[in-house]
């Protein structure tokens, strides 16, 4: 499990990039520890890099959404 700190180190992306990611439903809510710290998964990550290349290769949230839609069970 990583930390949003970790998470934003493994990524190269700012921290305040993921909470806004978070706050418009493009990555979900991590899950909690019993300390209240977020803890964020390898699907975390693994979604953060698709955002990430999605975005450098010009799609906007609207579509990178539409994107992970297909995707979802």
């Amino acid at each position: 499990m990583l930390t949003r700190g970790k998470l934003a180190t493994e990524t190269g992306c700012n921290i305040e990039t993921i909470r806004y990611y978070e706050s418009t439903g493009l990555m979900p809510a991590p899950a909690r520890s019993a300390s209240g710290y977020r803890s964020y998964s390898g699907e975390h990550l693994r979604r953060l890099n698709f955002i990430q290349r999605a975005r450098s290769l010009g799609f906007s949230s609207d579509q990178i959404r539409g994107l992970l839609d297909l995707t979802a069970p």
